[in-house]
């Protein structure tokens, strides 16, 4: 029947997931207040005890936590963990969040958890403490998946903060780290990198071990004096220059990005720390093994099953760089490259990234001119004018500015959880906005060094003066005009930059077909 369809039954999952976003309330100045509900709520799923015995390796910070975790999650169990790894947001499908030994929760099991869950807050409202809010349902649903499933660990990235946060219910986590550090969500945790890292050093526990990567001095002493508080020490993450393959060769990452090895430091850490505390001293066979490797990394040598979990690390949509299956078959030339980047110091990053990424692209296509595209949108929270500058900036820098930008609306909705393939709404006057912040940065761009060539105007004509920044009316027509450019440009090699937000990335890769799975 109809209503026992599964698709059908996540679905409407999805329906009431989805009614629980309008209760958020960013900004409000209620995070203290409903930061205490999740102790209600924990104790209504009878949560308390089990999350007692749940080994968790906790990670906050502003830039990289996410990469962060999923490469501590992918070292932990290439040495033959059972892993639990949850993080936000999710690119195209909500399960993306809650991952079982790296693979996201098959929808079986998340309509019947979800369940479980929904049920249970729901019978037991006492009227002021009803329903939990989508962040915080989300992670007592992954709280409730880790604690049944009976894994060896759990790694949990810190939604936003730290002190405050709904993962910020931990009683003792083995292990802590904080990531690099910078502005951002300044009306919730505060205008200076003192008051951010204060904030994220809320997660350190007694009982932990605390590590972070360089920061800022203030930032760093500011970490050291709550980590103090918290009876610890905080540890820097030692740099990967000081680490070397047993085979004297360099160590490989699978993720992309200089910037990943200050993110691969701290996940080194942050997984030898939990193999010291957790398991060289217990009765589980892996102590021996887990002994040995503490050993070598140690003495400055990173074992193999670590090498292999920084090479096999996948974290789609972080400096992902993927060839268009639409342009391939016509022998045109068309390259997304595709990262979530959303603050100053990430978009300065993320460009660092393209620049260097093109530049190698080219090196294997002498003598084939390119044309470089900004693929843009962010949320409105976002200062649109210092995103856009910071980017612009450091691509003037090396002299590779953009030809062309677009802005387009995502085909996702934040107030609205969807099965793939459903389209979303086309408002396009936050689009505007950006595309008139963007032509203030556009005539510096048109100063470098590049060849600008025409493109052809779109059939549906959303698009204008690329060189100045256009709006297009959504994604499909956007890439459906990067390919017609391609296919009538045969000498030029489009490289596209898909920035500015993760719900734009996750998007464009589901109209490439290259969701992840």
């Amino acid at each position: 029947m109809a209503e026992n369809n599964p698709e059908q039954t996540y679905a409407a999952t999805l329906e009431k997931l989805s009614s629980l976003i309008t209760q958020e309330r960013r900004g409000a100045g209620q995070w203290e207040t409903v930061h205490e509900y999740m102790g209600s709520w924990i104790q209504r799923l009878e949560l308390d005890r089990p999350l007692q015995e749940l080994s968790v390796v906790h990670v906050a910070g502003t830039k990289g936590k996410g990469s962060t975790c999923a490469m501590v999650e992918s070292i932990l169990r290439s040495c033959g963990y059972t892993t639990g790894l949850f993080t936000s947001p999710h690119l195209v499908d909500v399960r993306e969040r809650i991952r079982l030994n790296g693979v996201p929760i098959s929808k079986e099991k998340f309509v019947t958890y979800f369940s479980h869950c929904h049920n249970r807050l729901q019978a037991t409202s006492d009227g002021q403490i009803g329903m939990a809010a989508y962040f915080r349902f989300l992670t007592l649903l992954g709280l409730q998946v880790f604690t049944q499933e009976q894994l060896d660990v759990t790694i949990l990235e810190v939604g936003l903060g730290g002190r405050l946060d709904a993962t910020n219910c931990i009683p003792s986590p083995p292990v802590c780290g904080v990531t690099s550090l910078g502005l951002d969500h300044t009306e919730i945790l505060g205008d200076t990198i003192e008051l951010i890292a204060a904030e994220k050093a809320g997660i350190f526990k007694a009982g932990s071990r605390a590590f972070t990567v360089p920061q800022q001095p203030s930032a760093t002493q500011v970490l050291k004096d709550k980590a103090e508080c918290a009876g610890i020490e905080l540890t820097v993450a030692r740099s990967l220059d000081e680490i070397h393959q047993s085979d004297g060769e360099p160590i490989h990452f699978g993720l992309a990005g200089a910037y990943q090895r200050v993110n691969a430091a701290l996940a080194v850490e942050l997984a030898t720390a939990w193999e010291e505390r957790v398991v060289i001293n217990s009765s589980r066979p892996q102590s021996q093994a887990a002994a040995a490797r503490v050993a070598m990394l140690r003495s400055g040598r990173l074992p193999e099953a670590y090498q292999e979990g920084l090479r096999q690390c996948v974290w789609p949509g972080r400096a992902q760089v993927i060839q268009d299956p639409g342009s391939t078959e016509t022998g045109s030339g068309l390259t997304f490259y595709l990262d979530g980047a959303h603050t100053e110091e990430s978009m300065a990053s993320c460009g660092e990234w393209f620049h260097d990424a093109v530049q190698e692209s080219a090196a294997s296509k002498p003598g084939q001119a390119s044309q470089r595209v900004l693929l843009f949108n962010c949320l409105q929270e976002r200062d649109p004018t210092k995103l856009l500058r910071s980017l612009s900036s450091t691509m003037r820098q090396r002299q590779s500015p953009f030809h062309h930008a677009i802005f387009t609306p995502p085909d996702s909705q934040y107030g609205k959880l969807k099965p793939a393939g459903v389209p979303g709404a086309r408002d396009v006057s936050w689009q505007q906005t950006l595309c008139q912040a963007w032509s203030v940065q556009a005539p510096q761009q048109a100063q470098g060094a590049c060849e600008m060539l025409p493109l052809p105007v779109p059939v549906d004509g959303g698009l204008q003066d690329t060189r100045l920044g256009a709006v297009a009316p959504g994604l499909g027509s956007s890439i459906e005009w990067l390919r017609s450019c391609a296919r009538l440009k045969p000498q030029l090699h489009m490289e596209v930059l898909v920035t500015g937000s993760l719900y734009l990335v996750g998007d464009v890769l589901k109209l490439l077909g290259k969701a992840p799975g």
